[in-house]
């Protein structure tokens, strides 16, 4: 290979990284606003085109069900609400339910809907957690 050929290769490619460089950079600050609107709180995926969104803006915190085709107000809900503190380890008290019979925990059964909004045990965390605010 010649080196002419070789010093005009790699010029040529440094001169197309630096253009695709120049316009990610004029997009990137093109399309980015100086004070967000609209702060996503948490988004939690339930199917390949589905997801729950917790949403604040203007002082409103919105839950927001998204689809590939529509976004839908679920409910509305106060935005002190939506900070969760985090917990201190140092003070987090451990209830262990076998302590006072002395039985060992039972494990819970692994099936194909754990972790997901089909789970008989989040369905149960929510009834429980809706329990005790009320």
């Amino acid at each position: 290979m010649d080196l002419g050929v070789l010093v005009r290769l790699v010029l040529s490619l440094a001169l197309v990284v630096g253009l695709m460089l120049l316009i990610a950079r004029f997009v990137g600050k093109r399309y980015q606003s100086s004070g967000s609107v609209l702060d996503v709180v948490h988004r939690q995926q339930l199917s390949r085109g589905s997801s729950v969104v917790v949403v604040t803006t203007a002082g409103r915190g919105l839950v927001l069900g998204v689809t590939d085709n529509q976004v839908s107000l679920l409910a509305e809900v106060d935005p002190e609400d939506l900070v969760v503190p985090e917990p201190d380890i140092a003070t987090v008290e451990v209830e262990d339910p076998g302590a006072a019979t002395g039985a060992t925990p039972a494990t819970a059964p692994t099936g194909s809907f754990d972790g997901s909004v089909l789970s008989p045990q989040a369905w149960r965390q929510l009834v429980d957690g809706l329990r005790k605010r009320a």
